[in-house]
């Protein structure tokens, strides 16, 4: 087992690398549908997206909300990752003092216990920070929109997004680059509160509840200017009493960190999860006291706040003179959105397409 190590920050931040030999990596199920042309007929395989038509009429069959403010957020481009059988990905691009980019959200029901969701991204050359991207969620009765909840601890709910960082300065001091680093950040009946100085989630009494950060051992960084591929998994506790519950990331098909049971040793104080080789376990998820709680949210978010994501970039550009950075405008793409109840894995090989061409 390899060691993991937690590095302090506002919100609780675990490291951790270690695949316990029982998590796939390399080549998943999507090597067995060239492109992912077919992927969809796959019995593991729950959702597909993958833009193929390039019209938001289309999409909005597959997506009960769609947050493309003005219609000026959201395009369709022929722009997709090698071996895509899929001509077109979706861009979505924040403007500052117009919107705070866009997402899209859907249920699935009744839901899941286990689920692997894998999408390709690319931050534009240019690219600035985030505040918040991708994540899977659940509850009893999920709303057919999003309902963000930020600073409250979740009672029969939870919600883990995947998604580049620089707020939990993973190397102390260290001047992160934009986009970041990747990494989970969780909400989940049994999360820490910097303002509580044990960190236990028993008497809220006022107290704020913000997404404790789960993190690779090693940072992983987020390029600009090219397709990557990610994937993460969440499974849920077996009963309600037991904490085997479990999150998991791979990038570009390699896995970066999982976070279960036994994965680090330590013990909470506030916020911090403080690693020590002679402290207790990591006692692994509790994500549910009810059965009836599942996977069954998915938001694909690219939300790039006023207040944060932007005044971050702009005060890291002027820092950086040397590094090209649009302070206005924040743009990603995404395609080829699986989610399944197996490890998904890259692309398998499928037709390469010159730029422009169908």
């Amino acid at each position: 087992m390899r060691i993991c190590a937690l590095l302090l920050a506002t919100a609780a931040t675990v490291l951790c690398q270690d695949n316990l030999g029982a998590l796939p990596e390399g080549p998943g199920l999507a090597a067995r549908h060239a492109g992912d042309t077919g992927i969809s007929d796959n019995p593991a395989v729950v959702f597909v997206e993958d833009f193929r038509k390039g019209v938001i009429d289309d999409i909005k069959a597959r997506w009960s909300e769609i947050k493309n403010q003005g219609g000026k957020v959201m395009a369709f481009v022929e722009d997709v990752p090698p071996g895509s059988g899929s001509p077109f990905s979706l861009r979505v691009t924040a403007t500052k003092g117009q919107n705070e980019g866009g997402h899209l959200y859907r249920t699935f029901k009744p839901g899941h216990d286990r689920l692997f969701l894998r999408f390709y991204v690319k931050f534009a050359e240019d690219a600035g920070f985030n505040h918040h991207f991708v994540s899977l969620g659940g509850e009893i009765n999920p709303a057919d929109h999003a309902v963000g909840r930020a600073g409250l601890r979740p009672v029969d709910r939870w919600n883990s997004g995947i998604e580049p960082t620089v707020g939990s300065q993973h190397l102390r001091g260290a001047d992160i680059a934009p986009p970041g680093i990747w990494h989970f950040y969780t909400y989940w009946p049994e999360m820490r509160s910097w303002q509580s100085e044990d960190g236990k989630a028993t008497d809220d009494n006022g107290r704020a509840y913000y997404g404790n950060n789960f993190e690779p051992k090693e940072p992983v960084p987020a390029p600009r200017g090219k397709w990557i591929c990610v994937e993460m998994m969440v499974k849920m506790n077996s009963t309600p009493e037991s904490y085997d519950g479990e999150q998991a990331m791979w990038i570009d098909g390699k896995l970066a960190g999982r976070f279960a049971t036994g994965t680090m040793r330590g013990k909470w104080s506030r916020a911090l999860f403080r690693v020590d080789p002679a402290g207790q376990r990591f006692e692994g998820f509790r994500w549910r006291t009810n059965p009836q709680v599942k996977i069954n949210k998915l938001w694909l978010s690219h939300y790039v706040s006023a207040d944060q994501a932007f005044p971050r970039t702009q005060k890291y550009a002027a820092a950086h003179p040397e590094m090209k950075i649009n302070t206005e405008q924040q743009t990603v793409w995404f395609a080829n959105v699986v989610a399944a109840t197996e490890y998904i894995g890259p692309l398998g090989r499928g037709p390469e397409r010159a730029p422009g061409t169908r």
